[in-house]
């Protein structure tokens, strides 16, 4: 459990800019129109999602609740 406030803060920072990864991966993913750039934009969307699931998995075990985050994450 991460009791420090600014531990939790600076989680949350890295936890949102995971999040952003992953909505710009699938951004990228949707626009991409060359052929050669869809394996990558593939690897690049799941490698983002799967880096943000884990950090939303140590953050509930961590016991931190953000209701924005968590919010977001169920509507995707």
């Amino acid at each position: 459990m991460i009791e420090d406030p600014r531990d939790q803060e600076e989680f949350l920072e890295i936890l949102t800019e995971a999040r952003d990864e992953w909505l710009q991966a699938q951004n990228y993913f949707e626009n991409v129109s060359e052929p050669d750039l869809v394996d990558y934009a593939i690897y690049r969307l799941e490698a983002a999602k799967r880096r943000y699931m884990y950090l939303i998995k140590q953050a509930r075990i961590s016991g931190i609740r953000n209701e924005q985050i968590f919010k977001e994450e169920i509507i995707n």
